[in-house]
């Protein structure tokens, strides 16, 4: 039974036997205990085999009584890769000292990451955590214990409910739980809800105070939706009003669309850069001097091995480039028009806020001039149209009296 790896440590060879007594030299081989193997036939008197090194020295006077000749094809296993090593001194040197190098960059952090901030702003952590040692190029050997870089942190960031710092490889994550703050509840005065801009009551829902207005009535701007005053003309009371109302407000949008649209599409030509990434540093190692695109999309890819919470400060990347050429598309007046409403559309439901639709839309008029089509179409939208009005109280009126 074969043994792969026993025969790689010991070394083994490819030869190649020229002769007409081949098999009558394996009979005799056999006989002898040399184990050779993959025979197979390469030509009338030409055949191949592997061999142990230690074995083809026996082999030798056999093939002088067969008549046979060898040459040796190939080599292979551990005394041949040692030999290699020992001619290539520079490279194995090289190959240390790399390792050695990468087990010291190791000792060092690279990065500082900072997540789950909201108010605090992460420049300010990252600050913070300078002042305690935690920065690029820092020595992991003399930092501080965690809890003790946490207490330190904390400290540092009275905003902050907790602060974790998780080493891992070169790469320091600190994670922020920002304190809570009490929610205060928003003051607010007596108040009416009146009518922002001239509309048509679509809906109107009071939660406080008293609706001044019906559906389907229409409203100028600043007029009294909800009032704040509550009761009758003996006992009134100023409220703070509450309540939704939604109105029907008309819009007229004029738009223009280029008839000649420039477009990309992408070429099937792709370039590839790669990176030698070591700590925050990108070495360009392949291709140098290669002309790029004029236009391409560019996507980006890293490799950093990782194992056991260790990050190699070590790393690879690639840079993609998709070559992209312009097209130019000659569009109909139809075209144009449908992509002038598109655009419309978008913005008149920003400008009318949020929950806004639109509920009617007419095309006025198109005109096709100077290369572009110019669209005017009337919108009627249903958006909310209620805005805070403060309740001034009046002063007594003095009638001379003192």
């Amino acid at each position: 039974m074969r043994n792969g790896l026993k025969e790689w440590v010991d070394g083994h060879i490819t030869i190649t036997v020229r002769g007409k007594r081949f098999e009558r030299l394996l009979n005799m081989a056999v006989r002898d205990g040399i184990r050779i193997w993959n025979i197979r036939r390469v030509g009338s008197e030409v055949s191949r085999c592997d061999i142990l090194i230690r074995d083809y020295f026996r082999l030798r006077p056999l093939l002088k009584e067969t008549g046979c000749r060898s040459h040796v094809e190939n080599r292979d296993g551990l005394p041949f890769w040692l030999l290699r090593v020992r001619r290539r001194a520079g490279l194995a040197i090289g190959a240390v000292l790399f390792f050695i190098g990468l087990y010291m960059l190791s000792l060092f952090v690279w990065s500082v990451e900072v997540t789950g901030t909201k108010h605090i702003d992460p420049a300010r952590v990252i600050k913070a955590a300078d002042q305690i040692g935690i920065k690029e190029g820092a020595w992991k050997v003399k930092l501080k214990e965690p809890l003790l870089l946490q207490k330190e942190l904390l400290s540092l960031l009275p905003e902050a409910a907790w602060v974790g710092i998780d080493i891992q490889g070169t790469k320091v994550r600190l994670q922020v739980v920002e304190k809570e703050a009490p929610v205060k509840p928003l003051a607010t005065g007596p108040r009416h809800l009146v009518a922002k801009k001239r509309a048509v009551i679509h809906k109107i829902l009071p939660e406080v105070g008293k609706s001044q207005v019906t559906n389907n009535q229409l409203v100028e701007k600043g007029q009294v939706l909800i009032s704040g005053i509550i009761g009758n003309e003996e006992r009134q009371q100023a409220v703070s009003a509450r309540g939704k109302v939604q109105g029907e407000v008309w819009y007229v949008s004029n738009t223009s669309v280029p008839l000649k649209q420039t477009l990309y599409r992408l070429t099937g030509e792709r370039q590839e850069q790669q990176y030698l990434l070591v700590g925050p540093y990108a070495i360009q190692v392949w291709p140098f001097n290669k002309e790029g695109f004029a236009d391409a999309q560019t996507e980006e890819k890293r490799y950093v091995p990782s194992y056991a919470g260790y990050t190699s400060p070590i790393g690879w990347k690639t840079v993609t480039y998709t070559q992209i050429e312009p097209i130019t598309k000659q569009l109909s007046a139809e075209e144009a028009t449908e992509i002038a409403k598109k655009f419309a559309r978008a913005d008149i439901l920003q400008k009318a806020g949020k929950d806004a639709f639109i509920q009617d839309e007419k095309v006025l008029h198109v005109t096709a001039e100077n290369g572009k089509v110019y669209v005017s179409i009337h919108f009627s939208v249903i958006e909310e149209i209620a805005v805070e009005q403060p309740i001034i109280p009046q002063a007594p009126v003095n009638n001379g009296n003192p």
